[in-house]
């Protein structure tokens, strides 16, 4: 209730009092004297005397009607006031549930928006490594040497960016290696030494697939049955590989990892293998004739009828000179 209505109601209330008070305390209590009660004939201080009594009848009576007037106004104001407060109380907790619902809501647009913008960057990153995909396998498929290695490096820059499209790459490059290391011009060009080697754009996808980040590999790598004579593969990741019936003669292997490859009937007369791990290789049946072996790492390696004829296995680590005399064929060029 304003503060404007309840000044009018108190004025209301006061005239009304007043008028009342005026009839009560004037004519209405000679009229209850004389005509209710049957008193006439009084005169002077009797007279008097029984107005006042009437009046102050009269006066208990309207005090009282007053008080419970009071009360109940002052009842209507308190329900009115409680009233006020459960409407305001739910007013608020409308208000704290609308803002609660509009905070969620725009929490969820939030979410869907970066969502969205997320798969929008994804779709479009993937667009752009399938289009640079392509180029680079149109590349790798060129007459010229120096387009095809610029492929090649092309698709090792896709590799690094794109885990998801590693796997692929890898065995793109393997695959390319197989293919093409049999090729009439894969070998014969002279190098700074004057010993041949491995074409360049062969040995720019050995140098690729032997450096790459392994633990994006869902495959082992595949180089069965290539040609990669005199490659040098100094220092490549290459364990567990497929190398079986490889040709890896004369190829530079110092320092590589081989642990676990499979070598069966692998050439590696000539090849250097200093200080590479071999630790659990299958190099059976292998030829390494003339091959340097120093300080290599041949624990748990099968050696099987592998041929060691003048090959160099000084400062080795895993089985000794009488167990690998008894395991592969050596001669008395063999040095252990």
């Amino acid at each position: 209730m304003s503060a404007r209505r309840v000044t009018a109601l108190i004025a209301m209330a006061a005239v009304v009092a007043l008028l009342l008070a005026f009839i009560v305390l004037g004519p209405m209590a000679r009229w209850l004297l004389e005509d209710v009660n049957g008193v006439r004939g009084l005169q002077g201080k009797e007279l008097a005397a029984a107005l006042n009594g009437v009046r102050g009848t009269m006066l208990t009576l309207f005090t009282g009607l007053l008080a419970a007037v009071a009360v109940v106004f002052t009842a209507s104001n308190a329900a009115s006031a409680r009233r006020s407060a459960r409407a305001t109380q739910r007013s608020a907790e409308a208000a704290l549930r609308s803002a609660e619902i509009a905070e969620q809501g725009q929490l969820r647009t939030f979410a869907l928006a970066q969502e969205s913008h997320r798969r929008t960057v994804e779709l479009t990153e993937q667009g752009q490594v399938t289009d640079r995909y392509t180029r680079a396998i149109e590349q790798l498929g060129a007459d010229n040497l120096d387009v095809r290695i610029g492929g090649i490096y092309a698709l090792e820059r896709i590799a690094r960016d794109s885990p998801r499209d590693h796997p692929t790459v890898v065995a793109v490059l393997a695959a390319f290696v197989r293919e093409h290391s049999h090729d009439p011009d894969a070998h014969g060009s002279a190098g700074p030494r004057g010993r041949n080697r491995i074409r360049p754009d062969l040995q720019a996808a050995l140098t690729v697939v032997g450096r790459r980040s392994a633990e994006h590999d869902t495959d082992r790598l595949d180089l069965g049955g290539a040609d990669l004579t005199h490659a040098d593969l100094a220092g490549v990741r290459m364990a567990g590989a497929n190398l079986n019936w490889t040709d890896l003669s004369g190829a530079n292997l110092a320092d590589a990892d081989l642990s676990e490859a499979d070598l069966i009937h692998a050439k590696l007369p000539g090849a250097d293998l200093s200080g590479a791990n071999l630790t659990e290789a299958n190099l059976r049946s292998a030829d390494l004739s003339g091959a340097r072996c120093v300080g290599a790492d041949l624990t748990g390696t099968f050696l099987d009828a592998a041929e060691l004829g003048g090959a160099d296995l000084t400062g080795v680590t895993g089985p000794g000179a009488e167990q690998i005399r008894q395991r592969a064929r050596t001669d008395e060029h063999t040095r252990l």
